[in-house]
């Protein structure tokens, strides 16, 4: 049996000009659950993390945590879609006089709106002109979730025992999860605004099967002095 330990990065930095780094409590956090870790005796055969930079920043805090130095399979397939392009084209379309987000109340009630029409389509022929005009690529749905499960199938693939620890985002978090249970895309969102800040998602794998152990556990803060350095974005 190999059991699949896919865990949410740290805190980002919203509001920052890069948000793709760890705040420094993420960095905490991180280390909080490499302290878990280490306490519960947890050792890891493979280890996979996406190529975002909250990615990588997150496992070397676990790893600080553990004690380890844990050599990872860097895998851009773990990676969060785009979603600041998207929510920035959905404003200009939608709400052209909108503030910047700042704040993760904020940040949260567009993710549900913005992710609904990105999901049915509605700003497709916006997007691609959007790529065009800028050179960029925006990924589709379908192509989102395409990727993160064939990552998720080359992890289960290595190790037919042991234990594996992915490293992403919650987009993909919760892509797995869908992948794993069958679930629509409106249940896929409402995951996706469940999944805390280095919460960890547990999966069994055994030869063809794979199946949900335990969903959103934080163990290394469920004590009173930290329930408020929970955090979703």
């Amino acid at each position: 049996m190999n059991e699949i330990y896919f865990v949410r990065h740290g805190q980002a930095s919203l509001g920052a000009k890069n948000y793709d780094k760890l705040s420094e409590l993420g960095w905490q956090q991180a280390r909080w659950l490499g302290e878990f870790y280490r306490e519960q005796g947890l050792a890891f055969d493979r280890v996979f993390v996406g190529d975002m930079r909250r990615h990588k920043e997150t496992l070397r805090g676990i790893s600080e945590g553990m004690g380890l130095s844990l050599e990872p399979d860097i895998d851009p397939r773990l990676n969060e879609f785009k979603f600041f392009p998207v929510l920035s084209l959905y404003q200009k379309i939608y709400q052209p006089e909108a503030p910047p987000l700042t704040a993760a109340h904020e940040f949260f009630a567009m993710l549900r709106i913005v992710m609904e029409a990105w999901i049915v389509g509605d700003m497709d022929d916006a997007l691609k002109q959007q790529d065009q005009e800028q050179g960029t690529v925006t990924e589709s749905w379908t192509q989102f979730n395409q990727r993160v499960v064939e990552a998720l199938s080359e992890a289960r693939a290595g190790e037919a025992r042991g234990k594996t620890l992915i490293v992403s985002s919650g987009g993909p978090k919760s892509i797995a999860m869908s992948h794993v249970l069958g679930l629509s895309n409106d249940a896929t969102i409402e995951l996706m605004m469940q999944i805390r800040n280095t919460a960890s998602t547990q999966f069994l794998s055994v030869e063809e099967r794979i199946s949900l152990k335990a969903f959103n556990v934080l163990s290394h803060m469920e004590r009173p002095d930290r329930h408020h350095a929970i955090t979703m974005v």
